[in-house]
């Protein structure tokens, strides 16, 4: 064992689990694990004293979910802005149409 890694043991059951939500996931147990380490030990924002979730945790991507550079991303977000701010946006009317239908088969 390096130094600085260690190994950790589990039931039977919970390794078991373990196995099947992880092939519900499509990952190895290995990459679903450590997905569920990494974001309890390095999700922002998240406090000592609040549950980082309770279950399955979702399968979020760590990057922007898009695959793209987060620089990127972030500066396509804010072309998207600008230009809602020039135009002014999509009018409450049109806004107010679409959430009337909300649900409805076209």
């Amino acid at each position: 064992m390096a130094d600085g890694e260690f190994i950790l043991k589990i039931d039977a059951a919970r390794a078991e689990r373990l196995r099947v939500l992880a092939d519900a996931a499509g990952q190895s147990v290995e990459a679903y694990a450590l997905d569920i380490l990494w974001r309890a030990t390095e999700r922002p924002g998240l406090e000592e004293a609040e549950t980082s979730w309770n279950g399955a945790p979702p399968r979020v991507a760590r990057d922007n979910g898009f695959g793209e550079d987060a620089e990127a991303y972030a500066d396509e977000l804010d072309r998207i802005a600008e230009e809602a701010l020039k135009t002014g946006g999509v009018p409450w009317e049109q806004v107010q149409a679409r959430l009337r239908n909300f649900g409805q088969p076209r």
